[in-house]
């Protein structure tokens, strides 16, 4: 069975590339950066006796993205997962927001997560797969110079919501797991204390842990929140 991981190159996708690597499971990449797929890709069958495909997958060109999920859907493996970890942080006044600023936000923060959910759907249905988006602390508060980043985080805790009850019949979970700062370079723009700040391979744990669970107990919805340990 496969997995298929949106923003696999960035701190928290890395991580759960390899913890899903180590698990045994076969992975299906998809970031921006061909060079730093191949990078990851090589680093990760270097280690680990899996089966990788990657994708550049860049919302920024939709009809790319529309052609990526038609050849993936044409490989001959089974789905298990679909992890839509791909985000941006914008940082600033909104005030100072520019369009271009929001639409980058909402495409890939809320849009991407929507269109691969969409595409991938009926291989899930066919396997009673799991989708996991990552939310954050930002899809339940709303904190100044963020306001764009909160609204898109808002609206994919709503989406989880919507769309595991309207797929859920189908055999298709849809889970949020929303964390608060996870240490990583997204997170280097904020002024706060970085010993606070959740460890991605940490968080890779979770995400895994919240994918095992098949039978009558499934947990769609989690806040993994950081704290001071004095």
């Amino acid at each position: 069975m496969s997995v298929i991981i949106s923003g696999a190159t960035g701190g928290v996708g890395k991580e759960l590339t390899e913890l899903y690597a180590s698990k045994g499971h076969n992975l299906i990449l998809l970031g921006r950066s061909k060079s730093k797929l191949k990078i990851l890709t090589d680093y990760i069958q270097k280690r680990y006796s899996v089966e990788i495909s990657y994708f550049v997958c860049d919302i920024a060109h939709e009809e790319e993205v529309d052609k990526l999920i038609i050849n993936i859907n044409k490989l001959s493996v089974d789905f298990e997962i679909l992890i839509n970890v791909a985000g941006v942080f914008p940082v600033g006044p909104i005030i100072e927001m520019k369009n271009d600023d929001y639409y980058n936000c909402m495409n890939v923060n809320l849009k991407l997560p929507i269109i691969l959910s969409k595409g991938f759907y009926k291989k899930l249905a066919h396997g009673g797969g799991k989708i996991i988006n990552i939310g954050s602390s930002s899809s339940y508060g709303g904190f100044k110079n963020t306001a764009l980043y909160c609204a898109s985080k808002h609206a994919i805790l709503g989406l989880s919501r919507a769309l595991n009850d309207e797929w859920k019949d189908s055999g298709v979970t849809v889970h949020c797991i929303s964390p608060g700062t996870i240490d990583t370079k997204m997170a280097a723009v904020l002024d706060q204390d970085r010993t606070t700040y959740i460890q991605p391979n940490e968080f890779a744990q979770l995400v895994y842990d919240v994918g095992t669970y098949s039978g009558n107990m499934l947990v769609d919805e989690v806040r993994a929140v950081r704290r001071t340990i004095k």
